[in-house]
């Protein structure tokens, strides 16, 4: 995937969910990195429902881990705002999720860089006003 950036209004997110997703194919990992209110759980939400998961998507700014199973494939939303040290990424298995080889798409990735492969797909979102969202899109 080439790198891109660009401004999308939250009724287009849709077409933005389809662009990640066929990025998605070949890396498991995507990490979403923006302030509070850019839009990534509502961005994950749009990317679940394009792989056709039809059922409530939460942020699990609280449980850390969301679970989703889509036919015979898992996927892990994993939001680590909470987490506050290196070493809870362990308590949590957090390494294990990275290396099963299932999709993660990791809200708040900063305090896990060191732990995460350099093979993955890096989304920054930024609010620019209400209805409307600056991303960049970096695959490394």
């Amino acid at each position: 995937m080439k790198d891109s950036s660009l401004i999308y209004d939250l009724n287009e997110i849709g077409k933005i969910s389809k662009i990640i997703i066929k990025s998605i194919k070949k890396k498991n990992k995507v990490l979403f990195s923006g302030p509070l209110g850019s839009g990534k759980t509502t961005l994950i939400k749009s990317i679940m429902h394009d792989l056709g998961y039809n059922n409530h998507v939460s942020s699990p700014t609280f449980s850390l881990i969301n679970e989703y199973i889509i036919k015979d494939k898992t996927i892990y939303h994993i939001d680590l705002y909470r987490v506050n040290r290196f070493d809870e990424l362990y308590e949590i298995g957090f390494e294990e999720y990275l290396r099963n080889g299932n999709l993660c798409l990791i809200e708040w990735p900063e305090i896990a860089i060191k732990m995460i492969d350099k093979d993955f797909i890096h989304i920054k979102l930024k609010e620019i006003s209400k209805n409307k969202r600056s991303i960049e899109i970096k695959s490394l």
